[in-house]
């Protein structure tokens, strides 16, 4: 579901019972999940496709992981989500294969349109592929895809495209080497 044209910048742009949903997917999550060990990630998974996260295999997605929209969530087989991750979910999200959001990284779908007055939401995708890795805290910005094998620096904020085997670091994020794997 994507989000209703505001009339205001203080009109929310979900449904209300789009709202009602999500509430009942944070509780859940609180109750079910967030005090969960390691090993019942098996659990975690479950809880997630029940409120529509498409997940393929067995990612890992830790208990303290925050996810805004789970039905906007999308992960292939070995694919984690760190401690403290935060998937801001308001689009799209794909975590491919293999492909690891360290501690405290901060996936973001969503900003502003800063020319409107009313500030519509603007919601874009955001793709990490298959073996690509995304250092502690790290920020992804609206519709960026990380290629296959690309890293993402601790702390770095990325806000275009990284090209395959291509590692990034630095406020904005800039080349600062190439990924080989042997």
């Amino acid at each position: 579901m994507s989000p209703k044209k505001q009339k205001t910048a203080y009109q929310n742009p979900w449904p209300l019972w789009h709202q009602l949903i999500l509430m009942c997917w944070r509780l859940t999550w609180l109750i079910c999940c967030r005090w969960t060990p390691k090993f019942l990630n098996p659990w975690r998974i479950l809880i997630l496709k029940l409120f529509g996260a498409k997940l393929s295999g067995l990612p890992f997605v830790h208990s303290s992981a925050r996810i805004q929209i789970p039905w906007n969530l999308k992960m292939e087989h070995r694919a984690c989500l760190g401690e403290r991750a935060n998937v801001y979910s308001l689009g799209r999200i794909e975590i491919l294969e293999g492909a690891t959001v360290a501690q405290e990284a901060y996936l973001c779908t969503g900003s502003h349109d800063l020319s409107d007055p009313t500030l519509q939401l603007i919601v874009k995708k955001i793709t990490i592929e298959t073996h690509a890795f995304i250092a502690v805290r790290a920020m992804i910005m609206p519709g960026v895809n990380i290629g296959k094998n690309g890293v993402v620096g601790a702390m770095s904020v990325v806000t275009k495209d990284v090209p395959p085997d291509q590692i990034v670091a630095g406020n904005p994020a800039r080349k600062i080497g190439k990924r080989s794997l042997t």
